[in-house]
């Protein structure tokens, strides 16, 4: 069942209603965001555009905006014959579509190459409950680097194309109920994505826990959405106590649900899976991130834990770190081509 909100905490708030370019992937509340995009360089930005209507979506959930959705993407039908190393939870997922809305900004100006595809990590500090938390500043800080390689407000600079967004909460042990930041709205990962109006066809999304935890009391998770005939993505953020685990959920999203879930979506389009892995290249390490790289794959690393996983039907292109003070990873920027 497809429930008429958006997974908007604040972060969410302020990075989807500009990010009108974005193709892909986050994850929030406690502010884990990789944003798979097509966005130009450009000039640092500060003023907050919303489109005609995003104000009027302020209800919240971590803060979880409410509002009536434009174009609804579908949750899918799921088979019986899914892997043991992850659950899907379709009821769970909370998705949006925000149609084409015109010129009511100062039009578009976001890149109109068909082949760029830029995915942005980001790591945004917000629940309330670790030690990276700075009074929610890392959501500014994460909206202003988007502004500073975006060359715009994001809302404006893809007015004619279709923007999504998928969320999928955490999952509590201790209440098998959704996790939840410290003021109590929900806590989990979103994929955001952008579209171009002319191979706009829907978005189908999935969503689940692993089957493979640690002691701690948060449930990991990852959400995918599949972009029909555009992209297939995902993001998670892995156990960050054990790296055994890690592995085991990061085998578990690469090796059993990307290709399961690919298939039950008939989807044949490019893939990109990114996120806070809390795994490290290392060749002589039993957990180097290496061995969760499937054949035909290419992974490409900030130096720490986050990583972005892409199918070699992309071309690689560069890669750039920016630093960050309110959160605790710097932000990670994978420059992709599809020709």
């Amino acid at each position: 069942m497809i429930r008429s909100i958006f997974p908007q905490n604040e972060t969410l708030l302020r990075i989807w209603g500009r990010l009108r370019e974005t193709k892909v992937l986050s994850k929030a509340c406690s502010g884990y965001i990789g944003l798979m995009t097509s966005i130009p360089e450009g000039p640092f930005q500060t003023s907050a555009f919303l489109p005609s209507g995003m104000s009027r979506m302020l209800p919240q959930l971590c803060s979880l905006v409410s509002f009536t959705l434009v174009g609804i993407s579908s949750c899918a039908t799921i088979p019986r014959a899914v892997p043991s190393s992850f659950e899907l939870r379709p009821n769970e997922l909370v998705n949006a579509t925000l149609g084409p809305y015109g010129s009511g900004g100062r039009g578009r100006t976001g890149s109109t190459s068909a082949t760029s595809f830029v995915e942005l990590q980001l790591n945004l500090c917000n629940s309330g409950l670790a030690n990276c938390y700075a009074d929610g500043d890392s959501i500014s800080e994460g909206a202003e680097l988007i502004y500073q390689t975006g060359q715009s407000y994001l809302a404006e600079a893809w007015p004619t194309d279709y923007t999504y967004s998928v969320f999928m909460p955490a999952f509590d042990k201790r209440t098998s109920a959704p996790y939840k930041c410290k003021n109590g709205f929900q806590y989990g990962s979103a994929v955001l994505g952008r579209v171009a109006a002319s191979t706009w066809d829907g978005i189908t999304a999935y969503g689940g826990p692993y089957q493979t935890h640690d002691s701690g009391n948060e449930q990991r998770i990852f959400v995918c959405a599949a972009a029909k005939g555009d992209h297939f993505a995902c993001t998670t953020h892995l156990s960050a106590s054990s790296k055994s685990v890690a592995l085991t959920q990061c085998k578990a999203l690469l090796f059993d649900a990307v290709p399961y879930l690919k298939s039950q979506s008939g989807s044949t389009a490019r893939t990109v899976v990114a996120g806070d892995l809390n795994l490290k290249y290392d060749s002589g390490s039993a957990e180097n991130v290496q061995t969760c790289v499937p054949n035909g794959w290419t992974r490409k690393g900030d130096g720490d834990v986050q990583h972005t996983m892409f199918t070699n039907d992309f071309k690689f292109g560069s890669t750039k770190k920016y630093g960050l003070t309110y959160t605790d990873h710097d932000g990670w920027l994978v420059k992709l081509t599809t020709s």
